[in-house]
């Protein structure tokens, strides 16, 4: 490889163009080789993405926020949010030019989450020191692959990889699931595995997750050898669906035949309860 295999800071873009397979394009394959192969030309986007990526760089790059984002501000006559859309819009977009639009909920929205991730006693030991948005770029046999960590640190002289999550809900039980249904363990477990291919040396991974509503809680979560395992398990697998796919040049949808339907359990209502024990009353 001509470029360093462990790089702070790169710009985004650059990032994103480097030829190598990425976890976030790899766990397409969940779903189907087809959703795979259309990923890979349209990157997915949305309001929340967009509120992620600006609490990331408030929280880790503030020295780049206000540089990378810009506030869409404009009112109508009865005081509201102006529509994106129309002349107005457009000539903000030209000025704007590479910088991300928010609107003013969004920004101190962004705001918010990153200082409540600051103050909290437990995230902040992590981010104390460190480099942000470190690129990693490894061989996996023959196959180069990339990631891009959020925040990279030392302690105890070891190295840490420590994520930063947005969620609904930061308990255990219920980001775990939505860890589970999102793939994060795959995600978590490709760093690991690029970081210690490159370095030989074996990561800490932990995971800050903030609340995106008020009051913005705040947990932060170490990411244990088995769910470490797990997510290697299934990276790998797909990785095999993906050279299967590749040879045959064949992208199949979710279902290649056609598929009984069926409905979840609790549309048909709680079991018939047994009367044969009752008796009665006259």
């Amino acid at each position: 490889m001509s470029a360093a295999p462990i790089q702070s800071r790169i710009p985004a873009d650059e990032y994103r163009a480097l030829p190598a397979m990425n976890i976030s394009l790899l766990k397409e394959l969940r779903r189907s080789a087809l959703h795979f192969q259309h990923a890979k030309t349209h990157p997915k986007e949305s309001a929340a993405m967009t509120l992620g990526t600006a609490a990331h760089c408030a929280a880790l790059e503030p020295e780049r926020f206000t540089h990378d984002f810009v506030i869409w501000d404009r009112k109508t006559d009865s005081g509201r949010a102006a529509p994106r859309t129309g002349k107005a819009w457009e000539a903000f977009q030209a000025e704007a030019g590479a910088r991300t639009v928010l609107t003013v909920d969004e920004y101190w929205l962004a705001v918010e989450m990153a200082a409540a991730v600051r103050t909290d006693a437990v995230a902040a030991k992590y981010l104390a020191q460190g480099e942000p948005e470190v690129s990693l770029r490894w061989q996996l046999v023959d196959r180069p692959c990339k990631g891009r960590v959020d925040w990279l640190t030392t302690m105890d002289d070891g190295p840490v990889i420590v994520g930063l999550k947005s969620a609904r809900d930061c308990r255990p039980f219920i980001f775990g699931s939505a860890a589970a249904k999102l793939g994060y363990h795959l995600q978590w477990a490709w760093y690991f595995d690029g970081y210690l291919a490159i370095t030989g040396k074996t990561p800490r991974m932990v995971e800050i997750v903030v609340e995106s509503a008020a009051p913005h809680a705040v947990v932060v979560y170490v990411i244990p050898e088995d769910v470490i395992d797990q997510g290697r398990d299934e990276y790998q697998e797909l990785l095999r669906q993906l050279a299967v796919c590749e040879r045959d040049e064949i992208w199949p949808g979710p279902a290649e035949t056609e598929l009984i339907l069926t409905l979840p359990s609790w549309v048909y209502g709680p079991a018939d309860e047994d009367l044969s024990d009752l008796q009665l009353e006259a």
